[in-house]
């Protein structure tokens, strides 16, 4: 897989992953995914830092479908670990295997299955230099800042936390309200996890990192994947909330933070109710 300007980058990442087989996932449901994410994908690529090599330990949390876990493993030497959580019916860890005939590669996903908001991470406390929490943390559903202090635990001191989410602050949600149109997702036949049940604005986000022992080093949103916003909704948009803000009205939030110190188990009142510390 070859890259060279944007397009043609975003179009190779679509035709690389594309070619896996994964049995264990809806086709028609996973080229939908891919169509979407591909930019995002690119766009997370992009913020992993030069100083994670083939010395470095990484951990990618939600793992599956695998699109960024097999993009990693063009990262040269680095030591990769998986984590998935599939509901309470599957016991134990997992494998997956994931084929490519057209570029000839055979990638078989060993990982580990837990629930990241209730269960303690089976990893040794600061072995890891970074950790990938990629569209997951707008599906939790009873408490994200568990998830957090267990990747400040695993995290080296100085150690990397990648969070990429949707941006409840997007144009298209702004939109929506406008035309008095509910902004929050569908039921979905996967479950509860099968949603986003809480989404962020890029403030939250900070403040949740803040918070937990990290300093933000790179917080920013981009437009990703398909929109229902056209350039004329757009900028009629923006003139009627001129008043306001246009910042931070990209699709998704693309945060990056170093662990600088433990991380205290504590629960903000904006975001816990009955339960914050």
């Amino acid at each position: 897989m070859r890259m060279s300007s944007k397009k043609n980058d975003i179009l190779s990442i679509k035709d690389y992953l594309a070619s896996f087989s994964h049995p264990g996932f809806n086709a028609e449901e996973r080229s939908n995914y891919l169509n979407f994410s591909a930019d995002r994908l690119l766009k997370t690529l992009e913020l992993i830092p030069e100083d994670i090599n083939k010395k470095s330990r990484v951990l990618e949390l939600g793992a599956s479908p695998y699109f960024m876990s097999l993009l990693l493993k063009k990262k040269p030497g680095c030591s990769i670990d998986f984590a998935n959580y599939f509901g309470e019916n599957q016991k134990g860890n997992g494998t997956e295997t994931l084929v490519s005939e057209k570029y000839h590669e055979r990638h078989v996903i060993r990982f580990r299955h837990f629930n990241v908001e209730k269960d303690r991470f089976p990893f040794r406390k600061g072995s890891y230099d970074l950790a990938l929490f990629c569209e997951v943390i707008e599906h939790l559903t009873v408490d994200p800042v568990h998830s957090l202090v267990e990747i400040n635990r695993l995290l080296k001191r100085g150690g990397y936390l990648l969070i990429t989410t949707p941006n409840v602050l997007r144009y298209e949600n702004v939109l929506k309200l406008i035309r008095g149109e509910n902004i929050h997702d569908h039921y979905s036949g996967y479950g509860p996890y099968g949603r986003h049940n809480r989404e962020y604005t890029p403030g939250e986000l900070r403040a949740l990192a803040e918070n937990l022992g990290f300093r933000v080093v790179k917080l920013y949103t981009r437009v990703t994947g398909s929109t229902n916003v056209t350039e004329f909704s757009i900028k009629r948009l923006r003139g009627l909330i001129q008043l306001l803000t246009t910042r931070n009205r990209g699709s998704n939030i693309f945060l990056l933070a170093r662990k600088v110190s433990e991380a205290r188990n504590l629960r903000p009142g904006w975001l816990y109710e009955s339960m914050y510390d």
